[in-house]
């Protein structure tokens, strides 16, 4: 599986080159649940033999779908690091390969693309016109009716505070670290749409209560996976969060909206998965 690194592939996030190690600790809602993988494999299933298709990074449950025969699968990402810890992927197309460079300046020919797919690709760009750019990206590459289904992180309509957070995680209502991430970014948030500093997010997790005797060291809240709340004291970069409403309309300018799915898990509520068609 070979290793496409352009002239001007991007230079590597800083948060994507300390979070590579530790990656295989993340879950859910930060990395897609066997449910959320299915939304995905429905369209892969409806794909034709031959099929040209791109993911934007490298999320193995996306890579690891059954694709038709003959796919020709090109995985993009711009972190370095993040190639090391994830490609080659344990499963996956033979002929797939993987191409170092931005999103939103992909080398891939314009119109030549059958179907694009992402894990929570929009939440380090500025909203809106960092996820215009994006969207542009993948409408640009992909033919005319061509298929985009993208998971998407959101923050409710109607927010709730760290000092909630706080009660929910002594009353044992949060399910895992992964989660209280989530709910934390949202709720850091605000709506100027400055985004959520993932250092305001460490700092957070430091005057978080104790955790119920019931949750300490079970999965989700085991120490390797605690690590990467820890990690992001001290990171400068943004998450940014729009509401459903927001995307729906960023969207709508490129592609009409099929299917908005959503998992089970839950925080499913603020990761549904969109599921995209090209306009014209």
């Amino acid at each position: 599986m070979a290793v496409i690194d352009p002239v001007h592939a991007a230079a590597p996030r800083d948060h994507f080159t300390r979070i590579a190690a530790s990656w295989s600790h993340f879950g859910p809602p930060l990395r897609p649940s066997p449910d959320e993988t299915a939304i995905v494999q429905r369209t892969v299933a409806r794909l034709d033999a031959g099929a040209r298709v791109v993911v934007l990074g490298l999320t193995p449950e996306i890579i690891g779908c059954e694709w038709p025969a003959g796919v020709k699968l090109s995985a993009v990402d711009h972190s370095p690091k993040m190639m090391e810890a994830l490609w080659p992927p344990e499963r996956g197309p033979a002929n797939a390969e993987a191409i170092l460079a931005d999103w939103c300046t992909m080398p891939i020919a314009p119109g030549t693309v059958d179907f694009v797919a992402g894990d929570g690709c929009y939440v380090l760009l500025p909203f809106p016109h960092g996820y215009d750019a994006l969207t542009q990206s993948v409408s640009r590459a992909l033919k005319p009716r061509g298929s985009y289904v993208i998971r998407v992180f959101l923050r409710p309509d109607q927010p709730e505070s760290v000092a909630d957070i706080a009660r929910a995680v002594v009353t044992g209502n949060v399910g895992s670290v992964h989660a209280l991430k989530l709910r934390l970014l949202a709720a850091l948030h605000g709506e100027s749409g400055a985004g959520t500093l993932l250092d305001d997010v460490g700092q957070a997790w430091k005057t978080m209560p104790p955790l119920p005797a019931s949750h300490a060291g079970t999965r989700g809240w085991t120490p390797e996976e605690i690590t990467g709340i820890e990690s992001y004291s001290g990171m400068g970069a943004r998450y940014y969060l729009p509401t459903l409403a927001e995307f729906r309309e960023s969207a709508s300018r490129y592609f009409s909206e099929t299917e908005c799915a959503f998992g089970s898990h839950e925080l499913a509520r603020l990761c549904p998965t969109m599921v995209l068609t090209k306009r014209h």
